[in-house]
């Protein structure tokens, strides 16, 4: 039964970490569109 849990673990992670990496790229660039913005705003 061991060997069961152990299998489950690793494809629940390569999912979560499937699933972080697609969202992260869009998250990323959302975050630098305000910063810009925010800045852009100080500065103007």
């Amino acid at each position: 039964m061991a060997g069961t849990g152990d299998a489950n673990a690793p494809r629940g992670r390569t999912r979560w970490g499937m699933v972080t990496a697609i969202l992260s790229l869009p998250a990323l660039a959302v975050g630098a569109f305000l910063l810009t913005m925010a800045v852009w705003v100080l500065v103007s």
